[in-house]
């Protein structure tokens, strides 16, 4: 039972530094304190920190120098493969402004094509999947509007006919919900947005390539500008032994 809680709260610690990480609070080359008075801040045992560090340097979050300390480390710019799925994964709203917007042009890129590609290869079931979800964004009560809006647009990369964009898409599923989520709490913008979601069908549904990509542009350029400005860093991180 120890062994396990002492697991748990290690992964608990991991999931809460790249939080800090992941939305700026702790940048590239931030020195972190002592493990003794890392510990002491976050509640749990010295051995979690400093297993849970270890595990942080593997996935590319940290950088441990003898003698000088541990440090936030060049994660994007050094990627691996681990870093990229904490990243992918990474279930908050809350992110880096800097790599917001990188990872936004990616999407804005993947969503572009895939509407392109969803005007030359769809199909009647396709298109029957795409109305079903614009009706859903309509018919959906307001606690459950951010998730049809998000299955809107991943059919849109499973109807696009490449299996690769889609997955692409639903690797950042947790990521990309909660930003939904985040800019739909603004009616102001639910209203702008929702005639959109219409006009981005019919243009699929006639094939019209440029109306669907000047649509899903419009749509996600709405997003992006509203969540720059409005998301924020979260609140201070703590956790019970």
């Amino acid at each position: 039972m120890q062994e396990r809680e002492g697991k748990n709260l290690k992964a608990e610690f991991i999931h809460l530094m790249q939080a800090k990480i992941l939305s700026g609070e702790l940048k590239p080359g931030d020195r972190l304190p002592p493990e003794r008075e890392l510990a002491l801040q976050v509640g749990i045992s010295r051995g979690s920190v400093n297993q849970g560090i270890l595990d942080l340097e593997r996935m590319g979050f940290l950088r441990i120098v003898p003698r000088k300390g541990t440090f936030v480390a060049e994660y994007v710019r050094k990627a691996t493969p681990e870093t990229l799925a904490a990243i992918m994964s990474y279930n908050s709203a809350y992110i880096d402004p800097a790599l917001f917007r990188d990872l936004m042009e990616l999407r804005i890129l993947v969503e572009r094509e895939c509407a392109r590609l969803a005007c030359a290869n769809l199909n009647g079931d396709g298109l029957r999947r795409l109305q079903d979800c614009t009706g859903a964004i309509y018919a959906a009560p307001e606690e459950q509007l951010a998730e049809a809006v998000y299955l809107y647009h991943k059919c849109i990369t499973e109807i696009s006919g490449n299996a690769a964009y889609a997955m692409v898409f639903q690797s950042f599923e947790k990521m990309i919900r909660n930003l939904v989520r985040e800019h739909y709490t603004d009616r102001s913008e639910l209203t702008k947005s929702l005639p959109k979601f219409e006009l981005l069908t019919a243009a699929i549904a006639r094939r019209d390539a440029y109306e669907a990509d000047r649509c899903i542009l419009s749509i996600l350029s709405q997003a992006s500008d509203y969540l720059n400005t409005h998301l924020k860093s979260g609140s201070d991180l703590h956790l019970e032994e």
